[in-house]
């Protein structure tokens, strides 16, 4: 082998010598510096949450870090939310805070809380060290709910000659979970127990707790101890649908009816005005008063008022007063005012523009009513067409309940109808034809007061009932429901300007009389006066109604012990067939079977008049008992900010 041909093998073996121990290959350098791993972090839980201002969102925030792919543990995970506007803070109270991952890689947040401002979505972000992007979770603000509610009855406590008459207004705000934020109420009995003026009561707490049917319990903490039950209040509640609910007292301290109105404050009341007002005189003596007024700025001007007080009956009263702006619970004040050369001092809770409940504080005498808007309508006889009405006492001294319908003549200023009246436990004319004159705006020394009516029922074809003051309103309200914009609009209020009665209602635009359109569920309510224990119970409840057959259950208030030996039940059956009156079209009879856990069922024997398929008035005119009450197709739940009811919650107390 020559020279050359060695050589030539010696290069190529320290050639191969020189890659396998390395010098320069990219193998070795992977081996000795690896990439670094790739870094992501991911939202698991928390994200796309709503709380109310100033409370604490539900869940956690949760981020999942990986490392390629695997849980990586013990990673510093920075949790940052927005430094202004709609926001919230950690338990820290900073709007960041730093949490490690655990051996499942996920970094969870304390509790996130949302600050004083409403808005959103907005973003709280997740990140760690080495990742593209944070994680984002989307979270919203929401301002608290607000609801309006008043109510009349009789209580247990504080008697007077054995029973006390009582009214409640007030507002309160809630968060999405039915806590109980705040609020203001008005209580007075007349004999005492009147909320300290001009702050009111306070209402600290509480709880709206319902089941799937929209029925259960509202309970008010307040700061007055002399109130409920050690200072808590319970009421029972049934929704309509989310904006509305039948409202009765449901804690043994009292019985009483009324309702719960979302409430829009976004201004103050303006412009005119129907209102109606039933209580007792500092004699402790029925009253009723109904009219028409105006507001202006903080002025209540060219008022118009009709007043029975315990048989002395006033019509066409002037009166004027002043308006306080609304806090921000809604309530104000109404100063200056005199029915019929009574001073009267109101205070007020808005349920809107157009919708304002209104109590009297005086401590010597006390009622409650509502004042609702009339709107740009301008109101002539013409403006009161076929209608449906009912009116009932405030079950003291004198009750009475009636209710019934008619039709209008408006060129002749007359009408016609059936009515069904109920004095003190006596029927009267069950199926009474009606009739009689009506005017409605008349000019009086010169000023036309927009709304106010009389309608005088020929005496003798209603018992005792002839004469009537009536209250146009806004043809876009729903009396029975303020905040309902889609049906049941227009009408008015309306008050019994008899000696012998006295007493206060509504009256409804009657707009379909078919009974097959009565179908679906209803809310249903109502104040039940026993004649025979001078006392009453209040009930509210849901039922379906299938070919005019009701299969419903419901809460009864009951401290008189009408039923049993408790205050209070739920789980209350009522169940009936209803009949349609062959003659009026609109008018139906209806035997119903009110069951009590324990107790034999009591026959109530009811009138129902129809207004529309979707809202019903009906009367009981048994010879011991009497009720007017509303009977009112069930909306939409959804969405409904409550606590969720056991599938049978009770109140029983002895």
């Amino acid at each position: 082998m020559n020279r050359t041909a060695l050589w030539s093998i010696f290069v190529v073996v320290c050639l191969i010598g020189l890659t396998a121990c390395g010098g320069s290959n990219s193998s070795n350098n992977v081996i000795n510096n690896p990439p670094p791993p790739v870094i992501a972090i991911t939202v698991s839980s928390g994200a796309s949450q709503t709380a109310t201002v100033g409370t604490a969102f539900s869940a956690q925030l949760v981020a999942t870090v990986t490392s390629n792919g695997s849980p990586a543990s013990g990673m510093t995970v920075t949790f940052t939310a927005p430094g202004n506007g709609a926001s919230g803070t950690f338990a820290n109270g900073q709007t960041s805070e730093t949490d490690q991952t655990d051996v499942n890689g996920k970094a969870t947040s304390t509790t996130f809380k949302a600050n004083a401002t409403a808005g959103g979505p907005y973003n709280v972000t997740a990140s760690v060290s080495g990742a593209a992007s944070p994680a984002t979770f989307g979270m919203t603000n929401v301002a608290p709910l607000a609801y309006s509610f008043y109510l009349s009855g009789l209580e247990v406590a504080n008697l007077h000659n054995g029973k006390n008459f009582y009214s409640l207004a007030g507002a309160v705000t809630m968060d999405l979970n039915g806590n109980i934020l705040g609020g203001e109420q008005d209580f007075n009995d007349a004999n005492g127990l009147t909320s300290p003026q001009p702050q009111g009561d306070s209402i600290t707490g509480g709880t709206l707790t319902v089941g799937a049917n929209g029925q259960g319990t509202l309970t008010l903490h307040t700061n007055n101890a002399n109130l409920g039950v050690g200072g808590v209040e319970t009421l029972g509640v049934q929704f309509v649908n989310t904006n509305h609910a039948l409202l009765i007292q449901f804690d043994g301290s009292a019985t009483s009816s009324g309702s719960l109105d979302t409430q829009t404050l976004s201004s103050a009341p303006t412009g005119g005005f129907a209102f109606t007002l039933s209580g007792v005189d500092p004699s402790y003596h029925p009253v009723v008063a109904g009219g028409v007024f105006t507001v202006s700025g903080t002025n209540l001007q060219n008022g118009l008022a009709d007043t029975d007080d315990a048989g002395t009956v006033a019509t066409a009263t002037a009166f004027s007063g002043a308006f306080s702006a609304a806090d921000s619970f809604g309530r104000g004040s109404v100063s200056g005012v005199s029915l019929a050369g009574n001073a009267v001092t109101l205070n007020y809770y808005v349920v809107g523009p157009e919708a304002i409940r209104i109590i009297d504080v005086d401590a010597n005498d006390s009622a409650i009513g509502s004042a609702f808007g009339q709107g740009s309508a301008t109101f002539t006889n013409g403006s009161l067409a076929a209608s449906v009405f009912g009116v009932e006492a405030n079950s003291f001294e004198t009750p009475f309940a009636m209710a019934g319908m008619f039709t209008t003549n408006s060129g002749a200023g007359t009408f016609t109808g059936v009515a069904d009246n109920d004095e003190d436990g006596n029927v009267i004319n069950p199926a009474a034809a009606i009739g009689g004159n009506y005017s409605v705006s008349p000019t009086i020394g010169g000023t036309t007061y927009n709304g106010y009516g009389s309608l005088t029922i020929t005496p003798g074809n209603l018992g005792h009932v002839s004469a009537m003051g009536v209250y146009l309103t806004d043809p876009s309200l729903n009396l029975s429901d303020p905040n309902n914009k889609t049906n049941g609009q227009g009408g008015g209020l309306v008050v019994d300007l008899d000696a012998s009665l006295g007493g206060s209602g509504i009256l409804i635009p009657q707009t379909d009389t078919n009974p097959a359109d009565v179908t679906g569920n209803y809310s249903f309510g109502g104040r039940e006066y026993n004649a025979d224990t001078l006392d009453e119970f209040d009930f509210v409840g849901l039922g379906s109604i299938n070919s005019l057959v009701l299969s419903g259950t419901g809460m009864v208030s009951d401290p008189g012990q009408f039923f049993t030996t408790t205050a209070a039940d739920s789980g209350v059956i009522f169940a009936g067939t209803a009949t349609a009156d062959a003659v009026n079209v609109g008018r139906f009879t209806m035997p119903v079977a009110v069951t009590v856990s324990g107790v034999n069922p009591v026959n109530l024997n009811v009138v129902l008049y129809q207004a529309s398929g979707g809202q019903l008035i009906w009367l009981d005119e048994d010879p011991n008992g009497l009720f007017v009450g509303p009977l009112q197709q069930q909306g939409s739940l959804t969405g409904l900010a409550a606590r969720k009811a056991a599938a049978k919650a009770s109140v029983r107390r002895k």
